[in-house]
């Protein structure tokens, strides 16, 4: 079938006006029509997608940056347990030391006026906590009976914390001295952490 384009126009040239331009206007309308759904939306639907790709590079480099921020703080982190591990360790004596530290013990109590009723090792009730490379460590419970003023015993308490000597308060009990109301009856028990090192 052909089509005849001079009759098409001779029909066209003979509408008046107002047809022909609703004609063209329908005619344009229908281009514009075509023209957004195969040409525009496509390219709207890719720009949202390179939108959406580009949002979520975004969020990853934002991660990224924070694990960045989180991985140094546990480094920091890591480095100061380190060297809070190391010092500790210096701390934990050797168990063949325990007659010295029973005797650092008497000697900070005298500094500080702290009378000692009892210093002893319950080796009965020793725990062992844990075996490493380095060798055996134990936990040895010495309870300390003593008597003093509050004053004296927290200067005594405060100076085992910093000496060479690694433990953990236990029990802790006080009581009024009937004989001597500016005096009061100190009872404890510290857990000191010791190690067998292995070849020694």
């Amino acid at each position: 079938m052909k089509l005849d384009l001079s009759k098409i126009f001779g029909y066209f040239n003979n509408l008046n006006d107002q047809t022909r331009y609703a004609i063209l206007g329908a005619v344009v309308f229908l281009i514009i029509l075509l023209d957004v759904f195969f040409l525009v939306l496509p390219q709207i639907n890719g720009i949202v997608d390179v939108n959406d790709q580009i949002k979520k590079i975004s969020e990853d480099t934002q991660q990224v940056l924070t694990d960045r921020q989180r991985i140094n703080q546990l480094r920091k982190n890591l480095q100061e347990a380190r060297v809070q591990l190391g010092s500790l360790s210096l701390k934990v004596r050797s168990v063949q030391e325990v007659p010295a530290i029973l005797s650092t013990i008497s000697s900070i109590a005298k500094e500080y006026g702290v009378i000692i009723d009892q210093l002893v090792p319950e080796k009965s009730q020793q725990e062992d906590l844990t075996a490493t490379a380095d060798g055996k460590y134990y936990a040895l419970p010495i309870l300390i009976k003593a008597r003093c003023g509050y004053h004296m015993f927290g200067h005594f308490l405060n100076k085992l914390e910093n000496a060479d000597m690694c433990f953990i308060l236990k029990d802790f009990i006080i009581q009024n001295d009937e004989r001597d109301t500016n005096t009061h009856l100190f009872s404890l028990t510290i857990k000191l952490i010791l190690v067998n090192r292995n070849g020694g």
